[in-house]
């Protein structure tokens, strides 16, 4: 077999694709999804989900990052078996690729070393996350937030809510097959929760300064977990056991939120005091440009990343601590040795990473003058 689990994606021929326009909602490492009428990104308009926090994205023109030092070695591959999605993710190994098809007919494609298989899931559900086991995770918006499900064993279950709680939201899936994410409550108010694997129905609430305001946006091999505590919110850190402590922000830059965690590193988007406001769901929002924060757990180093004027989700972090950006039309990689933004494959005009692995494969739908057509999976190391 070959060391490529998805070389036999690449020479299936390539299904019709979809002609019609629709808005695309990107959630950087988490949701994008299709409306009839308008292209928003084409059309000078983004509404980037940043984990769970809403970037408000009016896409000026602005400086592309220069390449420092040698480029990375990264190889775009169209996924033909794979055709029009409007997501897809991968797990950190690089073993799976989960994929909602842009016909958002209630299927999810799992792409792995035993070809493609099609899961039953719900109408609508766009996938946020896939683990190494080939468990997958997604949500279904509906007019105030949205409805988390897992896949497990090739069965869609609903994720439960506590008592009270109005919707549930999947946001990552962990190697050992936690669920973590948050719940909103009456008052507008979230509250993070991990689900353990195989209790969907019991969430359990993590614990949070003053009991207020959490949400949680990724999981560790190890069981910590990243996300916010406050309705201003503030990165946060959870450990294994259910303890937690803020993380800090670099100087003059306060407030935001931890959205990805890889190894011992994390990132997400900073200066939340300065251009945070609230969605009527009691969502946090902000307007870029934003600035991303990169922390070392190991040692508590805390950087601010120059993501650019464009930048406006987040596409993952690598395992070496390499953060990749998301603007309106491809991706940036942020590395010690500076930023380079990725070439947009030939033919096309866009493209987004909805989903990075650890060691470097980022996977995502590419766009041309007839809308989202085409998968692709590029390897950059």
């Amino acid at each position: 077999m070959s060391e490529n689990p998805f070389a036999i994606l690449t020479g299936e021929p390539v299904p019709d694709s979809r002609l019609d326009e629709r808005a695309v909602i990107a959630r950087g490492r988490v949701r994008v999804r299709r409306r009839r009428g308008l292209t928003a990104v084409a059309a000078g308009l983004a509404l980037a989900v940043v984990a769970g926090a809403v970037a408000l994205a009016e896409p000026r023109p602005g400086p592309k990052p220069a390449p420092v030092g040698p480029s990375p070695a990264c190889v775009p591959e169209q996924l033909p078996q794979l055709g029009p999605t409007v997501s897809a993710t991968i797990d950190p190994s690089g073993r799976y690729i989960a994929a909602t098809p842009d016909s958002l007919d209630g299927t999810v494609l799992l792409a792995g070393p035993g070809g493609v298989r099609t899961l039953t899931a719900v109408p609508r559900l766009v996938v946020s996350g896939v683990n190494g086991g080939g468990t997958v995770v997604g949500n279904v918006e509906n007019d105030a937030d949205e409805d988390g499900y897992v896949i497990d064993g090739g069965t869609a279950v609903e994720l439960g809510r506590p008592p009270g709680a109005l919707n549930a939201g999947a946001h990552a899936v962990g190697e050992n097959g936690d669920v973590v994410g948050d719940v909103r409550m009456p008052d507008n108010t979230f509250r993070a929760v991990v689900w353990r694997h195989g209790r969907w129905d019991q969430p359990q609430v993590l614990a949070a300064p003053a009991g207020g305001q959490s949400s949680a946006f990724g999981v560790a091999a190890d069981g910590r977990i990243v996300g916010s505590v406050g309705k201003s919110p503030q990165p946060y850190l959870w450990q294994p056991d259910g303890t937690g402590a803020p993380l800090p922000t670099p100087e003059g830059r306060p407030g935001g939120i931890a959205s990805d965690i890889a190894g011992d590193w994390a990132a997400g988007p900073v200066d939340y005091a300065a251009n945070a406001t609230t969605l009527p769901n009691g969502r946090p929002a902000a307007r870029p440009p934003l600035t991303w924060a990169r922390w070392n757990l190991r040692t508590g180093e805390v950087r601010a990343l120059a993501g650019g004027p464009r930048t406006v989700a987040s596409g993952g972090l690598l395992a070496d601590g390499t953060v990749v950006l998301q603007d309106v039309r491809t991706a940036t990689l942020w590395t010690e040795a500076g930023a380079t933004e990725l070439p947009v494959p030939a033919g096309f005009t866009r493209w987004l990473v909805t989903g990075a692995s650890a060691g470097g494969v980022l996977v995502g739908p590419a766009s041309d003058d007839r809308g989202w057509t085409a998968t692709y999976r590029w390897a950059c190391r």
